[in-house]
């Protein structure tokens, strides 16, 4: 019986430990995927203020170079969006959710989210142009002109 004990408890702890470097592998990556658009919507500005609704995210965020999380709506260069409705102003948005990005999709420039497990990144021409945003062309694939 000990013998079944300890490997169970040896696979209970390999468990943990691939979870625990999945997990640090999607954080890596998503904040690189971050730090790549908010440089590329907010561009040449040595401070970035970003407002976001995302309390999980506040510290990935401030992580990123040039960033600042502010408080207020309105001081913001930059809204990134999880989850509030009805926000009335001409600030860049860009969600980070499906249905975020449904909600405004009148005026937001693009949405990053995970689904089934995989990252989704996507920008709204209409929008990019509305806003005079200008992608490199390696993200010219997550253009969409339909949505």
């Amino acid at each position: 019986m000990a013998k079944y004990g300890i490997s169970i408890l040896k696979f209970i702890i390999l468990l943990i430990f691939i979870t625990t470097l999945l997990f640090s592998s999607n954080e890596k990556a998503e904040k690189k995927i971050y730090t790549s658009i908010i440089h590329v919507l907010v561009p040449n500005k040595s401070s970035i203020k970003i407002w976001t609704d995302m309390n999980k995210k506040k510290d990935m965020l401030r992580s990123v170079k040039s960033v600042n999380i502010v408080d207020n709506i309105d001081d913001a260069d930059l809204l990134i969006i999880n989850s509030t409705e009805n926000i009335k102003t001409n600030i860049l948005k860009f969600a980070t959710s499906y249905k975020m990005l449904l909600k405004y999709k009148k005026d937001i420039v693009g949405g990053f989210y995970w689904q089934k497990g995989r990252p989704n990144i996507l920008f709204l021409k209409d929008n990019i142009d509305k806003y005079n945003v200008k992608l490199p062309a390696s993200m010219n694939q997550y253009i969409e002109s339909e949505f």
